[in-house]
């Protein structure tokens, strides 16, 4: 099972790298001639919004009380630990920070923190 999902990132979450678990869906990669994997690269979260910005549309990016957060879609395996690891990201801290999201909660977020730059 796979599902579209809407994460709120902080600043540090968003410049920092994706999880083990999304790596084989959204990790960069490099080949070789031939066409063979040569390595999995290190990939942000930033860089993962860039890439997929076709498929799921561009981040929206606020401040709340001069900190920065980043509001994405991203498509995560539930059987495979994506979801998982993307839950994880946000123990322990308050709301926005890795928060998940549905559709709606992710438009009221960004309704209500992007008014003075719309």
């Amino acid at each position: 099972m796979k599902g579209n999902i809407f994460i709120c990132l902080n600043e540090v979450t968003y410049k920092g790298n994706i999880p083990a678990e999304l790596q084989g869906e959204y990790a960069r990669k490099t080949y070789d001639e031939e066409g063979v994997l040569d390595a999995i690269l290190d990939t942000t979260f930033e860089e993962v919004g860039i890439d997929t910005r076709i498929k799921f549309g561009s981040v929206i990016g606020f401040e709340i009380d001069s900190n920065k957060f980043h509001v994405m879609e991203v498509g995560a395996s539930w059987l495979n630990g994506g979801v998982s690891a993307l839950i994880a990201l946000g123990d322990g801290l308050e709301y926005p920070n890795n928060c998940l999201m549905t559709n709606e909660e992710a438009m009221e977020l960004i309704a209500a923190n992007t008014r003075d730059i719309i």
